[in-house]
């Protein structure tokens, strides 16, 4: 398959390099200094689950050239990066698929109208990583699945043919029935996970230890759930919503503790938590407008939400 990924970024460069070792035509769209760096030494990953070592070479461009054709495009860059990159995407030649790859809980139906439902597809990525001079050392585990599903009435076959198409390249994946309601849930719960996490200071290990902390973000969690059914929208996946309403507190605020404690919360959350403080707070403001068109009242939600902004504030100023 030929494919155009649009961010060259620590995501873009993760399913980049994984589906081009996997056969497929990669082309990565990027600007300056990574697209000179993409150019001349292709990709480099570092599993850190298996400590194995990649480099592939792909296709590296600043602007699709008009009459060049591809099957997918990608696209894989912050929400607040959208408005940048979409006209660079309608000037692609042809009419092909386009995967939105990101966290956009508020704009799949403005994606939808602009591209058109039969081409406008969600997904969400289920591997993280940082970088380490050239190469991206990156976690991508069963446990974490690339997740897809339709939007706007669409049909699951597209949504099929891509959990297809990143099977093959070796990642994990989930078909969900409805992406915009899942794409709203991991909104909240993100934001929850964040504001507790930054309560403390951006440490997954001293949140693991911080009980008001945990029930905290248990509360935001299910007031977020609140909002989702007040909007129309079911909670996805079913088992997050099951945990989250019918386990009882004690034993999910000491799987909580248990989760925090983990290497794989220091690698997978805290990294990218502490790193991009501003896509939280976006995310944050995307719960608050969520949170008034649903009129529920989310005062554990919304006190979470502030401790984003404090944290993404403090970030700020230290820059």
């Amino acid at each position: 398959m030929k494919i155009l990924l649009v961010g060259a970024g620590i995501i873009g460069t993760i399913y980049g390099g994984r589906l081009a070792e996997a056969g497929h035509d990669v082309t990565m769209l990027a600007r300056g200094r990574r697209l000179t760096e993409i150019a001349s030494d292709g990709l480099r990953l570092e599993d850190v689950t298996t400590g194995r070592h990649s480099h592939v070479q792909v296709g590296a461009v600043e602007t699709p050239a008009a009459d060049e054709r591809y099957d997918l495009v990608m696209v894989a860059v912050r929400d607040r990066q959208l408005a940048d990159v979409l006209p660079i995407i309608e000037r692609v030649g042809g009419t092909p698929d386009i995967l939105f790859l990101l966290n956009c809980p508020l704009r799949v139906n403005e994606l939808v109208e602009r591209f058109g439902s039969e081409r406008a597809l969600f997904g969400f990525p289920g591997a993280g990583g940082v970088r380490a001079g050239t190469t991206v050392r990156y976690s991508a585990v069963r446990q974490q699945p690339t997740t897809f599903g339709p939007v706007a009435g669409q049909g699951d076959g597209k949504a099929r043919s891509l959990a297809k198409l990143f099977d093959g390249a070796g990642f994990g994946t989930s078909i969900v029935p409805d992406m915009d309601a899942w794409l709203k849930t991991h909104a909240f719960l993100i934001a929850a996970i964040c504001g507790a996490l930054y309560r403390n200071g951006g440490v997954s290990a001293k949140l693991a230890t911080d009980r008001e902390g945990l029930a905290l973000l248990r509360r935001g969690v299910r007031e977020g759930f609140r909002c989702l059914r007040a909007l129309g929208l079911n909670p996805l996946p079913m088992k997050l919503r099951l945990l989250v309403s019918l386990l009882p507190e004690p034993i999910l605020l000491h799987s909580l503790k248990k989760f925090f404690s983990s290497k794989l919360a220091e690698f997978a959350i805290d990294g990218h938590a502490t790193a991009a403080p501003e896509d939280m707070r976006d995310l944050a403001d995307d719960c608050r407008k969520m949170i008034a068109m649903s009129g529920v009242e989310a005062a554990d939600m919304q006190r979470l939400c502030s401790y984003v902004d404090n944290y993404a504030a403090g970030a700020d100023h230290e820059r």
